[in-house]
């Protein structure tokens, strides 16, 4: 049998044994060695395990227990042979002076098990002896999996903290990675079906996948809570990023969420950048070319995005079917330049509750009511608008729309189901907000002592009348 048929296999094997339950496979009768670090050195009870020094080698599958601490070594897993291997983290803490605390260097596939009520730390060096790989803390050249529910800290000193070849899955536990460049990265495909990960990057990304070949460079988070502070971009694809549950929050970047083809249809995201917040871009295209492989399709969720440069930002489409989506946009800038959308081909809106606030909204909105599609309104103000600022859409006495902008602007373009294309919508400024906030998009509001400001024709841009 072929090695890459062997690999498939073990792959399928592990993956139904994870939706099982985070702590299906570690349901063993006992390990195949229990490997205790003590400092400076290991003893293993049990087989299939070298130890020379502080360097601890696997070489067959099986399920490893690792316990203790080494102050400076390395376990590595070298294994030729067909089958999985565990490795049962259970209070260990492994680092290492000239390269990586943990590496797999051959294996079919490898789960790495966070024992319960357990925490685990894995350090690297700064300055790594070997010319090329490993390059993480913990370093990967097969399919790796992460599950259980205890804790792992990882510090990748070097570069990367978590840096898989193929594909990576953090299924669960509390993972908690601070890198130079990046911090967690599955060069096939990363893959977040749960847990607690906190990535926190110095120059690099957070979440990323870098496999420029076709079906390969997705990033999925499907559950849990992300947390992502980077120096280069929050979440990347190359070619993909799906977002379909979880909680995810990044604090820092320069931008936010990017990939080719970029999908949220769930999860609650709260994102920051100093460039554009969510952005699909072909790679090697003039930035004002429209392209047909490029899109941002956003289907549900909540999403709010806090941008130096356009929310939302894409070389193809952009399209909103359902969700809620808040785009506070930059607040310098010329007119016309960066705002709360951009898209170089269509801009779809069809379902959904959707705000963005900032210089010019740059999406291509047309200046003809729309035969299709859902209702939206783009009032212009003459002037730049302060943080703070309350804005309702209003039709005749009902208030539709309540925003108190967090940042200066000069438009708001709003759509939802209580829009209607064609008809008149006014706009006051000040009043109240009242309920609960959604990235300044307030639950309820009263023009009660506020101003008109503007009267406006939903579904037409840049007409509005005093």
């Amino acid at each position: 049998m072929k090695r890459t048929t062997r690999r498939t296999a073990v792959v399928a094997g592990l993956t139904a044994g994870l939706m099982a339950g985070p702590l299906a496979a570690a349901a063993v009768a006992a390990p195949t060695a229990t490997i205790t670090l003590n400092g400076s050195s290991a003893t293993v009870s049990g087989s299939n395990v070298t130890v020379s020094g502080g360097a601890v080698t696997i070489t067959a599958p099986g399920s490893y227990e690792i316990r203790g601490t080494l102050n400076n070594g390395s376990v590595t897993v070298n294994t030729a042979a067909a089958g999985a291997v565990e490795l049962i983290l259970n209070g260990a803490s492994i680092t290492n002076a000239s390269s990586s605390a943990l590496h797999v260097a051959s294996a079919d596939a490898v789960t790495v098990t966070l024992a319960a009520g357990t925490t685990n730390a894995l350090t690297d060096a700064t300055t790594y002896t070997n010319p090329d790989e490993p390059d993480a803390a913990l370093f990967s050249t097969a399919d790796l999996t992460i599950a259980g529910t205890g804790a792992l800290t990882v510090r990748g000193n070097y570069a990367d903290g978590i840096a898989a070849k193929d594909d990576l899955v953090i299924q669960s536990g509390t993972v908690t990675v601070n890198a130079k460049d990046d911090a967690i990265r599955g060069k096939d495909s990363l893959t977040v079906n749960g847990g607690t990960v906190s990535a926190t990057s110095t120059s690099g990304d957070g979440l990323k996948s870098n496999d420029e070949e076709a079906g390969k460079g997705v990033v999925t988070i499907t559950n849990g809570t992300v947390s992502v502070a980077a120096g280069d971009d929050g979440i990347k694809g190359q070619n993909a990023l799906n977002i379909s549950g979880g909680t995810i929050n990044v604090t820092r970047s320069f931008e936010a969420l990017e990939a080719l083809e970029l999908t949220i249809s769930g999860g609650t995201l709260n994102v920051v950048s100093t460039d554009d917040s969510i952005n699909a871009a072909e790679e090697g295209l003039d930035e004002f070319a429209v392209s047909t492989k490029a899109f941002i399709r956003v289907s549900g969720g909540t999403i709010i995005s806090d941008s130096g440069k356009d929310g939302y930002d894409s070389n193809g489409t952009l399209t909103f079917t359902g969700g809620t989506v808040v785009a506070n946009g930059p607040t310098s800038g010329a007119r016309g330049g960066d705002g709360a959308f951009d898209a170089n081909g269509t801009t779809f809106l069809n379902g959904g509750t959707v705000l963005g606030a900032g210089m010019t909204s740059m999406a291509v909105l047309g200046t003809r009511v729309p035969t299709n599609g859902q209702g939206w309104v783009a009032p212009v103000f003459p002037t730049n608008r302060a943080a703070g600022t309350i804005v309702h859409i209003v039709s005749g006495t009902t208030v539709l729309a309540s925003y108190q902008a967090p940042k200066s602007f000069y438009e708001v373009v709003f759509s939802s189901t209580r829009i209607t294309n064609g008809q008149a919508y006014d706009v006051y400024t000040g009043g109240s907000v009242s309920g609960t906030s959604t990235g300044g998009l307030y639950s309820g509001g009263s023009i009660a002592g506020a101003t008109k400001a503007l009267t406006v024709t939903a579904g037409v841009y840049g007409r509005a009348r005093p």
